[in-house]
């Protein structure tokens, strides 16, 4: 089993997890507009708690986004300043698939097929992607989407919905329940995908550990 060290701060959270032999340690708190002062720290506390130093960690899994610009920056940063230091690989995982993710670990998806994750984006837009499970993992079904909420159209039938664009479900015209709209991704499901990732050889070096914002113009902006 791999040994996967997983930061995710692209909402208000600052998540950071490690996987070890099959069990699980995540620190998680509500900290917004403050990552940039606690994710080291809690990195740190992390490892110091586990007895380990970053040399003994296989990959290094991150929310690449999309999300909120200066968390997706930070978390980026910090992780390409880690992994360099250490010389390990790391694991981009999509943040929408760390949010489904959460849905099944916490078994808000349980007796749903499919879960539809929807994000504010700001702006008036939503970002959004519909996943199967399949085998207790969340599988992308079509393409990670940015657009303004009344032009989202679901092929969806009775499926798990979280995330806070659901804020927006009226615009959605979509009238029906929302499983929960103050979900956020955690660092512990991003652990969990990017260990699946490392097995099948799907990471990258620290270099290409980068953001994806879905949104070209948002640093202008």
């Amino acid at each position: 089993m791999a040994t996967v060290l997983a930061l995710e701060t692209s909402a208000d959270a600052c998540s950071v997890a490690l996987l070890r032999s099959g069990e699980m340690v995540e620190r998680h708190e509500n900290l917004p507009r403050s990552h940039t002062q606690h994710i080291l720290p809690m990195v740190d506390a992390l490892l110091q708690s586990a007895n380990m130093t970053l040399a003994q960690i296989d990959v290094i899994a991150f929310g690449r986004g999309p999300g909120s610009f200066t968390g997706l920056r930070v978390c980026a940063s910090v992780v390409q300043g880690l992994a360099f230091a250490a010389n390990i690989p790391c694991a981009p995982v999509s943040s929408l698939q760390a949010l489904a993710m959460t849905a099944i670990s916490t078994g808000l998806s349980r007796g749903h097929s499919s879960i539809l994750c929807c994000v504010d984006a700001r702006m008036s837009e939503v970002y959004g992607a519909q996943f199967s499970v399949q085998e207790g993992y969340p599988a992308l079904q079509g393409e990670e989407f940015l657009c303004a909420p009344e032009t989202v159209s679901w092929d969806s039938g009775a499926a798990c919905r979280v995330g806070s664009g659901w804020r927006y479900a009226a615009e959605m015209q979509y009238q029906g329940e929302i499983n929960d709209a103050d979900l956020l991704p955690r660092a512990a499901a991003v652990a969990l995908l990017g260990e699946q990732m490392y097995k099948s050889g799907h990471v990258v070096a620290a270099a290409r550990a980068v953001p994806v914002y879905l949104r070209d113009d948002v640093a202008w902006r």
